[in-house]
């Protein structure tokens, strides 16, 4: 008999390993990128593991050992510190980082996991399966280029998690998440995150600021609470990138009857639908052209 649940990490791990990312090269006048961790483990009953653990050097390997029979295969999120100032204060994330100089992607994101929440995902632990698209972050003021994102996806290779040493000034809490929440059919509870779209949002002169939403109005993103593991755990509500990220993954294994896939499919929306309908095109053409050009360079 099969195991629905490990069908699924399977699937995931070959099909990622063996696709080709989109690749988007740093700009000479902007260097920096993001290098993230999407972790993923199989979390089998005690009664399950070992005495003895033989690591496995392949997917192959990981796959046919008898510990992977029984339990679930989940995912790693993490929810960063709330810092004022922070654009990223309070959000649920992927372990990661920017870049140092002359670092590759994969040093970077190593380094800021092992600073994060102090997982070595150079020890014979975790398995590297592979790199999801690669995405460019702009400024919603001026467009401007902030930094490329690169999505690794890692799996842990051994039956119990190393301890997590979280850096509180950087990380608030790190939950795991069962795959299959995200594969169910089942409808989940969500809402939207509703964001002021003025570009103006720090401007000094509050009756100005004021105004100005008024005229452009707001702009609405789908987002989910992802399951607690107590009752007492703090509310991890996933949307944007990592959302956005967690698709892509999902999207390795099957769709076809993921309530979650679903929602993220679904457009940003806008309060005022002259200006949804300019951005929505505005969006896609920059899209399209940049797609043409990275094929020209290659």
């Amino acid at each position: 008999m099969t195991n629905a649940n490990v069908d699924a990490l399977k699937k995931l791990c070959f099909t990622l390993s063996q696709r080709e990312p989109y690749r988007i090269p740093s700009p000479s006048d902007q260097p920096r990128r993001g290098v993230v961790a999407a972790i993923l483990r199989w979390h089998c009953p005690k009664k399950r593991i070992p005495t003895e653990v033989q690591k496995p050097r392949t997917l192959e390997e990981f796959f046919d050992q008898s510990w992977v029979q029984e339990g679930e295969a989940e995912i790693l999120f993490m929810q960063r510190a709330t810092r004022k100032g922070d654009r990223w204060s309070g959000h649920v994330a992927f372990p990661g980082g920017k870049n140092e100089k002359d670092e590759t992607d994969e040093e970077t994101v190593c380094r800021e996991v092992r600073e994060e929440i102090g997982v070595d995902l150079k020890s014979g632990d975790y398995l590297l399966v592979g790199q999801l698209d690669e995405r460019e972050i702009s400024s919603i003021r001026d467009n401007k280029l902030l930094m490329i994102l690169v999505p690794y996806v890692y799996l842990q290779i051994v039956p119990e998690s190393p301890p997590f040493e979280l850096q509180t000034s950087e990380v608030a809490a790190v939950r795991w998440v069962p795959l299959s929440f995200f594969l169910s059919s089942q409808v989940l509870d969500y809402s939207p995150i509703t964001e002021p779209l003025s570009i103006f949002r720090h401007m000094k002169r509050k009756w100005l600021k004021s105004l100005l939403n008024v005229m452009l109005g707001t702009i609405s993103f789908t987002s989910i609470d992802l399951p607690p593991t107590t009752a007492s755990d703090n509310v991890f509500r996933l949307w944007g990138l990592t959302m956005g990220m967690t698709k892509d993954i999902i999207k390795l294994v099957d769709t076809k009857e993921s309530f979650f896939y679903k929602l993220t499919t679904q457009s940003p929306r806008f309060s005022r639908v002259d200006i949804g309908w300019f951005t929505m095109l505005i969006t896609y053409a920059k899209v399209y052209w940049k797609r043409i050009c990275h094929k020209n360079v290659r």
